[in-house]
């Protein structure tokens, strides 16, 4: 039994590797310039330079867990974050680092994660650092890579917005104020 075992889990092993790492330095390559572009897109306001780069059926959660798709666009997000009149942000600014080599399976579908540092503006003046945390999904149609899915989070607990509430409003008007947030 012992002997199956071993031989199935080599197996396993082969099958494995020969899935991951199949992508070129080119794949590689035209990865990096996926997420230098998606950081200038986001930093220079610039939303619909991303459209071009993304997989028909893509799917985006932002920080504040709103999801993106076809029926919400990031130019959507952008209008309503930044452009509104009654919009609560002025800018952004992101700093993306991968923090894996993409995995390339079959040489056509990528896994990335990594973190980032996100400052916001408010529109009053304030801004925020946020570090954060995301992954990526990528498929190769053709000769170029597609964004699929994205999710970027943050530490709901520990982050500079809640940090400020908690100096000004002490612990208990930190958890008053994440009820109201949550349950209201």
């Amino acid at each position: 039994m012992n002997n199956y075992l071993m031989v199935l889990l080599i197996l396993l092993s082969f099958g494995a590797t020969a899935a991951t790492d199949t992508g070129t330095e080119e794949d590689h390559r035209q990865l990096r310039e996926l997420l230098t572009m998606a950081q200038t897109a986001v930093n220079n306001d610039q939303p619909s330079l991303l459209q071009s780069h993304l997989h028909k059926d893509y799917v985006i959660t932002v920080m504040n867990q709103e999801v993106l798709t076809d029926g919400r666009t990031v130019e959507q997000l952008f209008y309503d974050w930044f452009k509104k009149p009654d919009a609560v942000l002025k800018s952004m600014h992101v700093e993306p680092q991968a923090t894996i080599k993409t995995n390339i399976y079959e040489g056509k579908f990528g896994i990335c994660h990594g973190t980032s540092t996100d400052t916001y503006e408010l529109a009053d003046g304030r801004t925020f650092a946020f570090d954060s945390k995301w992954t990526a999904s990528m498929i190769k149609e053709g000769d170029d890579w597609k964004l699929v899915a994205l999710h970027v989070g943050v530490d709901p607990i520990n982050n500079p917005l809640i940090d400020g509430y908690r100096s000004g409003l002490g612990f208990g008007g930190v958890a008053i104020e994440i009820n109201r947030l949550l349950f209201e």
